[in-house]
């Protein structure tokens, strides 16, 4: 069977945890997972977290190859403050530790947000039995068992037991042709109409600078602003990307909601959400729950390095490691996307991915995707129109967060090292 299913829980099965399952409960779930925990920050080079949960202090060390916890302040590395509802959505993966500081639900007494961050893969290890990544531990292989080729295109009409086979295994496809150019064309003079119409205060446009002013980077809700795009959503060609693997996959409904974005992307921002470093889709939280889910984007322009290409880090999605940001010793290779107008990119939502700033031409790009069907004991969430638009700009703010790293410009600079 060809999967990218990787959820280990349901949606919807969360309960009420507090302060005091750092004693009731985390010990016994430690004695079956404190190796790997262990192992996993030894690879990270990790000493221990601390934690203060609405004045209840406790902290995770290693002790004789196994992680454990200990009553009270370690006195030593990194100490973060928060509230039992924070704290119950992080053990839980409703939220990850980037996802609290990004929201501002953590408080570092000690240490800094970073440190927090990296200890992400061992608190998955602890309460999801995923090791964190060691370098050599994944390969690549093609269906006969030979070497994948991580830099091959696909069409979508090919054998679906070789396209998903690379997906599986490599985390992202590159599909050439889907649309046309004309097709193209249309979609991009609805962008322009949608982007007239949009307002800095509207609530469904991001927006970033150039010298030459403020412009939406960014429209949400494309989907219902282009006939054009509609169609091509509900065409055999999108669709059949969803039928790639085994997993049963549900598309974002191209006649609703926000299932669709239009991006912009110029030359010269200086200030706005625009281009990203390395990170997950799941960088959030959740990834136990919906990963993997299907990023696809549509090549309105074509994207090359000069024009803000995407790039993917083969095999990451299978890979446990913090959810932003690129480990010094990585070794899976990353790989450049180059596309013509009307090629579709693919990619998991857990495999790191980031977007050139475009030096020469502009880009446009349409995003939308499909989610893991629900399961039985899966409690669907009803989100209305309102929280929909909350919850994206609370991805804005990522975005630009993740802008601001210190390590944004060199990481660009990487795309094809190390090679495969």
């Amino acid at each position: 069977m060809t999967t990218i299913d990787w959820r280990t829980r349901f949606a919807g099965d969360t309960v009420t945890i507090g302060p005091e399952w750092l004693f009731d409960d985390l010990p016994d779930r430690l004695r079956d997972t404190g190796a790997l925990g262990a192992r996993g920050a030894e690879v990270l080079g990790l000493s221990q977290l601390g934690f203060d949960i609405d004045g209840t202090t406790a902290h995770l060390a290693v002790v004789d190859g196994q992680l454990v916890v200990r009553e009270g302040d370690a006195g030593d590395g990194p100490l973060a403050a928060m509230d039992a509802a924070a704290f119950s959505e992080l053990v839980q993966d409703v939220t990850s530790t980037f996802g609290l500081t990004m929201a501002g639900r953590v408080q570092m007494r000690r240490g800094t947000t970073d440190e927090l961050v990296a200890w992400e893969p061992v608190l998955c290890a602890a309460l999801d039995e995923r090791p964190v990544y060691e370098p050599g531990s994944i390969e690549f292989r093609a269906r006969d068992g030979g070497t994948l080729n991580a830099r091959q295109s696909f069409r979508v009409d090919d054998p679906r037991e070789e396209v998903g086979h690379f997906l599986a295994e490599a985390g992202y496809l590159h599909l050439a042709g889907v649309f046309t150019e004309s097709e193209m064309a249309a979609v991009s003079a609805d962008l322009d109409d949608a982007m007239a119409e949009a307002t800095r205060d509207d609530g469904a446009s991001w927006w970033a600078r150039t010298d030459d002013g403020w412009y939406p980077s960014r429209i949400l809700g494309f989907n219902q602003k282009s006939p054009t795009l509609r169609e091509l959503l509900s065409s055999d060609r999108f669709r059949a990307i969803g039928h790639l693997t085994d997993d049963k996959m549900v598309q974002r409904p191209p006649d609703q909601g926000d299932s669709a974005e239009g991006l912009h992307k110029k030359v010269g921002v200086v200030e706005g959400a625009s281009d990203v470093s390395w990170h997950k889709d799941c960088s959030m939280g959740g990834h136990s729950r919906g990963c993997c889910g299907l990023t696809v984007g549509i090549s309105v322009t074509g994207a090359d390095e000069g024009s803000g290409e995407l790039g993917v880090i083969a095999g990451s999605h299978r890979a446990n490691l913090q959810l932003v940001g690129v480990r010094s010793d990585l070794d899976l290779p990353r790989i450049p996307l180059p596309t013509r107008t009307g090629d579709v990119t693919v990619h998991c939502s857990c495999t790191f991915h980031m977007s050139r700033p475009p030096t020469q031409r502009e880009r446009r790009v349409v995003y939308s995707g499909f989610g893991q069907a629900p399961r039985a004991g899966d409690v669907e969430e009803k989100l209305d129109a309102v929280e929909i638009r909350r919850r994206r700009a609370a991805l804005n703010d990522q975005v630009l967060t993740l802008q601001q790293r210190d390590d944004f410009g060199r990481e660009h600079d990487t795309f094809a090292l190390p090679s495969n």
